[in-house]
């Protein structure tokens, strides 16, 4: 769910509620780096806790009276030396953000790792893999990797991808010097749920993973429709999503699988006890519900933004549109149309283009005038001129939104006064009130349940 709009303390309440709460994997660095250089107490003993010395005092550098204190995040580097410590900090942020939505209760807590953002899936996965995270949800891509990429965790082996499945981006993590196999001798790893939306890639998925990791099987499936939010997978016409998109043409497919399945932004009634109870007639092991507790009041969305949400939906004048361009990624996005958001044209025109958080950079080979092949980081929300100077195509920069620092400014993480932009699915349009998350569970699981697995979940 965005960036921090599904943040710990969200997931920490509905974790100890009974559902497994999950935490948003993107913007890790910056987000919890932010709550470090502010002071944050709950943040820097967690982040001290970490069993890695080195990670921590990174970390630590930008805490108050520390030697990084006034110096920006750094961002992800294509030299190995360079990109190292940006790569620790994803780590150890991951690390803090899981522990604290584990922090006071025994229930299930999973961590959101976006594929595309695919210079921090390693980190992410390490990080939240010794904070005890207990599954992986990985969209926006296709994570054929990822049992090879736990292999590599649990044996505490350095880790390279060139490039990441469906990403086209060259990863690597250097582990072995963290002896992090001994972090992971009596520990289990976290169960794997990729995100997807069709019927093709499960089905690749397990026939791939019997013949190449000795039949490692998901622990569960997220189906999620085209109505849900944030990225959506393309769609299989380009002229837009039609009826060969829906999820009511692949779901009973993926369930004989024999793999659980959840689903997701496929809500008549917005992700309410009847969507769950119609969906686990048909089969499904249960529903996963991002609007909703995204407009609640625990959710790390700015408060100002979720009001005029909220009050968008009493008038009956909420817009939810899915946009094909602006994603850098090239998937489709959904935006909700706000004033003062960079939905708005004048506010998209107005801002200074610039690419200073680089959770979307891709790799990008440039032969140089002397022969040489070098790597490049590159995201068409960049400057056109600067794009271009790097080898991409001027075409591809336009009407993109650089999402990390507008999805940051949606979760109020504030960084050089970037304008916001709102993503809800289709289901947000049904939020006409203000609730807790607490509230929201209820109305899923009923007020008897919710209070049954907060007494068995209790420390």
């Amino acid at each position: 769910m965005g960036a921090h709009i599904s943040c710990a303390r969200l997931a920490n309440i509905t974790s100890r509620l009974g559902a497994l709460g999950v935490v948003s994997g993107v913007g890790l660095r910056h987000i919890v780096g932010e709550q470090i250089r502010a002071g944050d107490a709950e943040a820097i003993d967690i982040a001290s806790g970490f069993p890695l010395k080195r990670y921590v005092d990174d970390l630590l550098s930008y805490a108050p009276g520390g030697s990084r204190h006034r110096q920006p995040i750094p961002v992800d580097h294509p030299d190995p030396r360079r990109g190292a410590l940006p790569r620790r900090l994803s780590a150890i942020c991951a690390y803090v953000e899981v522990m604290r939505a584990r922090r006071g209760h025994r229930g299930k807590v999973g961590v959101n790792v976006m594929w595309k953002c695919a210079l921090t899936v390693l980190p992410t996965i390490y990080g939240a893999s010794i904070a005890g995270a207990d599954a992986l949800l990985c969209g926006a891509g296709v994570p054929m990797e990822l049992p090879d990429i736990l292999q590599h965790v649990k044996s505490g082996r350095d880790m390279e991808y060139r490039p990441l499945t469906g990403t086209g981006t060259n990863v690597r993590m250097d582990i072995a010097d963290d002896d992090a196999a001994r972090l992971f001798a009596d520990a289990p790893l976290p169960r794997m749920i990729p995100i997807l939306s069709n019927f093709a890639f499960p089905k690749r998925m397990l026939d791939v993973w019997e013949r190449e990791v000795g039949g490692v099987r998901p622990f569960a499936f997220v189906l999620e429709n085209h109505a849900a939010g944030g990225h959506n997978a393309p769609p299989r016409d380009r002229a837009g999503f039609g009826e060969r998109d829906s999820i009511e043409q692949y779901f009973e497919k993926v369930v004989a699988l024999g793999v659980p399945v959840y689903v997701a932004g496929a809500f008549p009634t917005g992700g309410t006890r009847e969507d769950l109870l119609r969906w686990i007639e048909r089969g499904a092991y249960g529903i996963q519900v991002g609007s909703r507790f995204a407009l609640c009041s625990d959710s790390g969305l700015r408060p100002d933004l979720r009001d005029a949400v909220i009050a968008a939906n009493r008038n009956g004048g909420l817009r939810i549109a899915t946009d094909m361009a602006v994603s850098p990624t090239g998937y489709p996005f959904k935006t909700v149309d706000l004033p003062g958001t960079l939905s708005d044209p004048a506010v998209y025109g107005a801002r200074k283009r610039i690419c200073n958080r680089g959770y979307l950079l891709q790799s990008l080979t440039q032969t140089l005038s002397d022969g040489r092949v070098v790597e490049r980081y590159v995201c068409p929300a960049m400057p056109e001129k600067q794009y271009a100077q790097l080898g991409g195509v001027a075409a591809e920069t336009a009407d993109r939104v650089c999402l990390c620092n507008a999805l940051l400014g949606t979760a109020g993480v504030a960084l050089d006064g970037e304008p916001p932009l709102v993503t809800l699915g289709e289901a947000g349009c049904s939020v006409t009130s203000l609730l807790s998350a607490r509230q929201v569970m209820e109305d899923i699981l009923t007020p008897e349940e919710v209070a049954r697995a907060e007494r068995e979940l209790a420390l």
